[in-house]
């Protein structure tokens, strides 16, 4: 190319190298072949090689490697990173294409953005996978329990039926916030750490009492408070005894953002264009609808609705209509595709704010982060928030429209001083 968008020979000028495979005139990667020619020359090496049944399978992943437009970028892939050697045993039939499979493989996070590549094109299906991460979790947690006792199989029982059952119950109604698998994680090792330092002096959980509670508790870390719910747990079972375990310390106070800073901040969102259009957006639901990062990263293109002309957003139980201009963002937002995938199509993510992965929103730890660059701190403004929402709507229709608990909606109007008489009488 002589120029930008004109090749050498519209140019007038002599044609260096042409592939000889395509004809394309560009620069050649091997063998008087282009980098694409290279690419489709190796997927179709490996086909060849391949179980026809996988190859039938993983089709629709390899046309998107074939037609990546950066095939620089797969030539390189196929020489230094692990997953292809995991795409390679996948094609051979050498490992079977299942998410169980995969479970399996000990080659990092490169597993994890090929099962990612792989579910973004239809070639496995999507999973629960906070739940799913915690099945191998559980396992590594229960062998440190010695198994000359019963208390490897309550933990088993206890991190099976009732954490895992009640995270994979939350993924099914969208509930789950990032955190909700590292809370899981956390419920079942401070139970498996209580029961090896059990098993340590001698004791089963049947033997366990009060004095020896809260010395394990007295000589650990705050985060032991959380056996709280594991030993309700056991003696509602009658594997424990009844005893008494304090429940963990919540969060210090934060005073609410000042009325009018956070109508500056609104108004900044919602005029500035200069600002990245996601930044706009999240920081509006949170100054707006009291809605913590940790959700509203999880929220979905789904959960955007046009009805009517209107524009509706599922916060909670029931969708919530958007005010103008907030709507004509959030539409914008929804409507915009992410940059190009990996395996070179066009991503059209699912969620409303993506991430890098194929198959994650982004995380809410780099959300915040960027709101904060904005001056927008996440509890001292859902404070602010949930309080004028208190101000001007009864708890229960609170609850409804942005997904919070009955009892936590009702805090808010009491701090409010909300009086739902004239509301009532309004409507």
């Amino acid at each position: 190319m002589s120029e930008a968008g004109v090749c050498e020979r519209c140019a007038g000028e002599e044609v260096r190298q042409v592939c000889r495979g395509c004809g394309a005139e560009e620069t050649n990667y091997l063998a008087g072949r282009c980098a694409r020619c290279v690419v489709r020359e190796r997927l179709d090496e490996l086909t060849r090689s391949g179980d026809p049944a996988a190859v039938a399978a993983l089709k629709d992943y390899l046309d998107a490697l074939a037609e990546n437009p950066k095939p620089y970028t797969v030539l390189r892939w196929m020489g230094k990173c692990q997953s292809y050697e995991t795409l390679v045993e996948l094609t051979t039939g050498a490992l079977a294409l299942t998410h169980e499979a995969l479970d399996g493989v000990d080659r990092g996070q490169s597993t994890i953005f090929l099962r990612a590549a792989l579910v973004r094109h239809g070639v496995l299906s999507e999973r629960h996978h906070q739940s799913a991460a915690l099945a191998t979790f559980i396992n590594r947690e229960v062998l440190r329990v010695p198994d000359d006792g019963p208390d490897r199989l309550t933990l088993r029982t206890f991190a099976t039926w009732k954490v895992q059952h009640e995270l994979a119950r939350s993924e099914r109604q969208g509930l789950t916030k990032r955190t909700s698998h590292l809370y899981a994680r956390t419920k079942i090792r401070i139970a498996a750490d209580l029961l090896v330092w059990l098993a340590e002096h001698g004791m089963t959980l049947g033997d366990l009492r009060q004095e020896h509670l809260d010395y394990w508790l007295a000589e650990g870390s705050s985060q032991r408070a959380r056996i709280r719910i594991f030993i309700l747990w056991a003696a509602r079972r009658g594997i424990a005894q009844h005893l008494t375990a304090p429940a963990p310390t919540t969060r210090q106070h934060v005073d609410p953002l000042h009325p009018h800073e956070r109508l500056r901040l609104i108004r900044r969102l919602i005029d500035d264009e200069s600002l990245d259009l996601s930044d706009r957006v999240a920081g509006c639901l949170l100054l707006l609808f009291a809605q913590p990062i940790s959700r509203l990263v999880l929220l979905t293109k789904d959960d955007v609705q046009d009805r009517h002309g209107q524009l509706f957003i599922s916060l909670g139980r029931e969708p919530l209509l958007l005010p103008e201009p907030l709507d004509a963002l959030v539409r914008r937002l929804r409507e915009r595709q992410s940059g190009p995938a990996s395996t070179g199509v066009k991503l059209d993510s699912r969620w409303l704010f993506p991430g890098l992965r194929l198959d994650t929103a982004v995380h809410e730890n780099v959300m915040g982060r960027r709101l904060k660059r904005l001056g927008i701190t996440s509890r001292a403004s859902r404070n602010a928030a949930a309080l004028q929402l208190a101000k001007t709507l009864p708890a229960a229709i609170i609850a409804d429209l942005l997904g919070v608990h009955e009892a936590t909606a009702e805090d808010w109007t009491q701090l409010a001083g909300g009086d739902w008489a004239r509301y009532a009488a309004a409507r």
